[in-house]
């Protein structure tokens, strides 16, 4: 309970606000847990914008009863209000992510997405219970159950059908097998138009080629027009495109190294339109600030930094890492001519030259090396040592130490916005604010579970992925605390901004997907489901 009059929680002597801007309860001074005499633990367990204090491993409670028992009545309150906001739903996994087939030996990939000609047609449900693809001599199926294709669902967006591994080879067309349709009528009820099973063969207008560790993607469009007859039949109207080799403008590439792919997707419409495949595990990317032609990607599978060039996917560079070392983490410099590599379980820094693949400098730090932001305008590069607690400041030629700065409890993103360094307090659930001219500490908020990467973005807005509560905290450099959450998703982690389009991309690893989250709003627009677990994501402007 609150006592209004003194501004302290009943049965303590903790004075507290209830912070109605932020609709947060924050302790005056400083926001910590509440500890009671080492009796209990504490924490904090947020439902929309709320902050509910919960109990674990409660052993005498009676000095605090009365202020627990409010607080859930309390929340189940918030709980039957649905406070939640009004979101997109995502067109789910046809299947669970677990059952998509990783990259094995020397077979091919092939990802199939869907995707309405125009929104504007019937509304039109099919339930399909097989979709193979045909070469020569066989059909390989490409989904392991049925699986429902919902007009009203699609919309706009793009349905994920299908990624299964298959042989190398030449493929020529596809085969829908459906059982049943029906015209999806809000108002009068759902009209059939087929009870019998029917098969629908596409012949492929274009030579399918798969070679050996290829990831290509093929594109069905569904004509809603053309689907139903003069006397009201279902006759699916289906047609399969190959992708379209895309200017290197308003694109986002997304990592997913389970599947050795990296998908290629349009920014304007939120659409997968190409992939292509990496052996060896790709995880992190750059692109080279020159040119934005040339991306370089660590396979850390196979320990490299290859080099592709994005108007043909092809690898037309490598350099292998330092000997013996397990890369966990890359980035590049501003001018693209330096690399550098993090080995997190020995220790090391590397940087190595990208014109020459060379390891120029090499440092030993131990302390688990988690993540590194360059600071353009002090020529430093900051790097979080997650086991010590501390952000060391690196020079970025020689990788000496140039100054440490003391952080909570297992530091890992990092941002670098108006002279001021960001880190992200893991186990502390906080992010905290530094002056990078004194190195002196600004600011210490309080954030959702698990906070692991910062993005800056629109209007100098910066995005906090908390990975184990599934949310996204939203700051603003010169406040004391979150502007906003923003709930909805299941494991965020890396992300990635869009100018042109004002759009936040977030991985979200259990999903296998992406979210996409509008910056003006800060609303979750929707999902763009891979059907792989995401890594890295990367903006071509």
């Amino acid at each position: 309970m609150i006592d209004k009059e003194e501004g302290r929680l009943i049965g303590t002597n903790e004075p507290w606000t209830l912070n109605m801007t932020n609709c947060r309860m924050t302790k005056q001074e400083n926001t910590r847990r509440i500890k009671g005499d080492g009796i209990f633990s504490s924490f904090i367990t947020r439902h929309s914008s709320f902050v509910i204090v919960g109990i674990q491993n409660c052993r005498r409670l009676t000095r605090y009863s009365s202020f627990y028992g409010s607080l859930l009545a309390f929340l189940l309150l918030v709980l039957l209000s649905g406070c939640l906001p009004n979101q997109k739903t995502a067109i789910p996994l046809p299947y669970p992510l677990q059952e998509i087939a990783p990259a094995t030996g020397d077979r091919a990939r092939l990802s199939c997405f869907l995707a309405l000609k125009d929104d504007q047609g019937p509304a039109i449900r099919m339930e399909v219970t097989s979709i193979e693809v045909i070469s020569d001599n066989q059909s390989l199926p490409l989904i392991s159950r049925p699986i429902t294709l919902d007009s009203t669902a699609i919309g706009t967006g793009q349905l994920f059908l299908a990624g299964v591994t298959v042989p190398p080879g030449s493929y020529h067309g596809m085969r829908f097998t459906i059982t049943s349709g029906e015209i999806v009528k809000s108002n009068e009820g759902d009209a059939a138009i087929t009870q019998e099973p029917l098969t629908v063969e596409i012949a492929f207008s274009f030579d399918l080629e798969l070679e050996p560790h290829d990831s290509k993607t093929i594109l069905i469009t569904w004509d809603l027009e053309n689907s139903l007859t003069d006397n009201n039949n279902l006759r699916p109207s289906l047609t399969a495109t190959p992708p379209l080799k895309q200017l290197a403008v308003d694109l986002l590439l997304v990592s997913c190294p389970d599947i050795d792919t990296i998908f290629v997707i349009r920014s304007d419409k939120n659409w997968v339109v190409d992939s292509f495949g990496l052996k060896g595990g790709p995880t992190y990317m750059a692109v080279n600030p020159d040119t934005e032609q040339l991306v370089y990607i660590l396979t850390a599978r196979d320990r490299m930094i290859k080099v592709v060039d994005l108007s043909t996917y092809r690898t037309i560079n490598f350099f292998p890492i330092p000997l013996n070392d397990e890369p966990s983490f890359m980035t590049i410099n501003p001018d693209g001519q330096s690399g550098y590599l993090f080995d997190e379980q020995n220790g090391y820094i590397s940087r190595i030259d990208l014109t020459t693949g060379q390891v120029v400098s090499r440092v030993l730090h131990n302390y688990r090396p988690k993540f590194a932001e360059y600071l353009d305008e002090k020529n430093l590069l900051a790097v979080s040592l997650s086991l010590l607690q501390k952000v060391v400041l690196l020079d970025p030629e020689t990788l000496q130490t140039i100054g440490t700065i003391s952080t909570g409890s297992s530091p890992q993103g990092l941002a670098y916005s108006d002279n001021k360094l960001l880190i992200s307090e893991y186990s502390d659930n906080t992010v905290a604010v530094y002056d990078m001219d004194s190195y002196g500490s600004i600011n210490q908020m309080t954030v959702g579970f698990g906070p692991r990467r910062l993005l800056e973005a629109n209007d100098n807005k910066i995005y906090v992925s908390n990975y184990n509560e599934g949310s996204l905290s939203v700051l603003l450099p010169g406040q004391l605390g979150v502007m906003q959450d923003i709930f909805g998703f299941d494991t965020p982690l890396e992300m990635a901004f869009n100018e042109s389009y004002l759009r936040l991309y977030v991985a979200e690893e259990n999903k296998g997907s992406l979210a996409v989250v509008d910056t003006n709003t800060n609303a979750l627009q929707g999902q763009i489901v891979l059907g792989a677990r995401p890594f890295d994501l990367e903006v071509i402007q």
